[in-house]
């Protein structure tokens, strides 16, 4: 499974940025150790984000961003996305031979989505497929039928139990085959669940929790979960809440392993761009863990007695 890490370009952490050069040489590496990108057109159509990407010589998974566009009464302007695209393929990630971006979707209209991949496949581009939660089951049918990456979407304000429902049927139903194995490649957008990333044989999720976590003055420590660690956070009055606030074991613990990994705790609490780039580095180690692991569905059975 390959994790990508949305929102580097947007947030303007490139590699000869401020915030870059802000970061002491084991940040510095742990910032360029990042593999996997994913932005939204909506926020990097600006020719500036281009020659960024461009500058740092990535490429990119490119959402569509009509979500975001649609929260903030902005309409993606379908031929403009098309042309942007053919402009800048260079830096648009190609695997085995399907271009990595998104259609430009129908927010709640399924039929709009599939007729907006119908109009950027005449405008000659082949975007990924977009399946979205709660849709008629006929339309990812379809995309399973006749292309070889899909994408599901509409997920990131679902509760994680009624998801993990909607995710187990959609993928015993539709996207396994007989073994348990997928029948194609599937991507999940702003999937955060680190449970449901391991739970699923994806090909490919994204994620825009490490600046997220970051930002509410917190670090994702693998194998202890999210920790608050600015010294401006609320939760440092609240017990057990904060690092400063856990038991003095537990914290050393965590100090040492911080330590361990090249990280250092004092940064971490008055400067966010450390929380930025450990959190980079936690997510690039937790796609590590999991990318070379082949998962195998299988709905959990019923017990009879409990």
């Amino acid at each position: 499974m390959k994790l990508y890490l949305a929102g580097l370009y947007t947030s303007n952490f490139t590699l000869k940025s401020q915030q870059f050069m802000r970061c002491d040489a084991n940040e510095q590496q742990a910032r360029r150790d990042v593999r996997y990108y994913l932005e939204s057109y909506h926020y990097i159509h600006r020719q500036a984000h281009i020659d960024r990407i461009r500058a740092d010589g990535v490429q990119v998974f490119l959402d569509s961003g009509a979500f975001s566009a649609f929260t903030k009464g902005v309409q993606v302007d379908l031929p403009a996305y098309c042309e942007y695209i053919h402009r800048n393929m260079d830096i648009i990630e190609v695997i085995d031979g399907a271009l990595c971006a998104s259609v430009l979707d129908g927010i709640g209209d399924p039929k709009a989505t599939y007729e907006n991949q119908k109009a950027m496949e005449q405008l000659g581009v082949k975007p990924l497929p977009c399946f979205h939660y709660g849709e008629p089951e006929e339309y990812l049918d379809y995309y399973v039928a006749n292309y070889s990456y899909i994408t599901l979407g509409g997920m990131v304000p679902i509760s994680t139990p009624q998801l993990r429902l909607w995710l187990d049927r959609i993928w015993e139903k539709h996207l396994i085959d007989g073994s348990g194995r997928p029948k194609i490649k599937v991507h999940g957008f702003g999937l955060t669940v680190l449970e449901l990333m391991g739970r699923y044989p994806w090909y490919s999720v994204d994620s825009s929790s490490w600046v997220q976590i970051a930002a509410n003055g917190n670090i994702l420590i693998p194998g202890f979960g999210i920790m608050a660690t600015s010294d401006s956070s609320p939760s440092r009055k609240m017990a057990g809440q904060h690092i400063d606030t856990i038991p003095a074991v537990t914290r050393n613990r965590i100090k040492e392993l911080l330590h361990s990994q090249g990280f250092d705790l004092e940064r971490m609490r008055t400067e966010y761009i450390s929380r930025w780039v450990y959190n980079c580095w936690s997510f690039t180690e937790v796609n590590r863990q999991l990318e070379n692991k082949e998962t195998i569905f299988s709905r959990p059975q019923p017990e009879l007695f409990s």
